[in-house]
Order: C-alpha cells, then structure tokens, then sequence
C-alpha cells in the first residue's frame, strides 16, 4: 500500500483503530484520503462514525488539493450522500495525491472484485 510518509501510515492505523471498523473497506479508504491531507482530523473520526458535515466546514480554509482529497474520502465512504465527479477529485490533485487517491479507490474497491 502507497503512503506518502510515515506519518500518513501512523495516522492511518491510528484512525482505522479508532473507527473500530478495521474490516469495512468504506472506512478503510475514506480514512486512508483523510489521514494523508496532512490536517488534525482526528476528532471527526469516532467508533463507527465519521463526522463529514463538520469536515467540509473546516476545510473551507484548506486548500484545493486537501478539499478534493476530502471529498473523494466522503464519496468513497458513502457516494449516494456525498457524489462527486472524479474528474473535479484529479483536476486539483498533485502526483502524490493522484497516487493517494488511486490507492483509495482500490483500498474501497478490489476487495469486493476478490470475493
């Protein structure tokens, strides 16, 4: 699995813990994209829940990539509530976090093409 640095990795594992949801890929990619943002994001993330709505508010100040990071993280948790178009997720992503999303894509994804 792709990390940006061992950080991400860290906070990944820390927050997949928290979320006590360490078999459900929806958690697993959505807190993948969120931990490699880069911000404090850890008390929006509780055992079972993870608070979207107060997310975006906060991330009206980030920057474009870390709201598209955002944003694919909700999609990939739950698209019929937070839809977006993958195009608009690429269009403000830099390589590295091209690579993040790709890799949380397939952390949402092939697990069910495997079964």
């Amino acid at each position: 699995m792709h990390f940006k640095t061992n950080g991400h990795q860290e906070l990944f594992n820390s927050l997949v813990k928290k979320a006590g949801q360490d078999n459900d890929s929806e958690y697993a990619a959505a807190i993948y994209a969120l931990s490699a943002i880069g911000k404090d994001i850890n008390k929006y993330i509780l055992p079972g829940e993870i608070k979207y709505p107060s997310l975006f508010e906060e991330a009206s100040v980030w920057s474009s990539g870390e709201r598209a990071l955002l944003k694919l993280s909700a999609t990939l948790f739950n698209a019929s509530t937070w839809p977006v178009n993958i195009d608009d997720i690429f269009h403000h992503l830099d390589a590295d976090n091209c690579q993040v999303a790709i890799q949380a894509i397939k952390i949402r994804y092939q697990e069910r093409s495997n079964q």
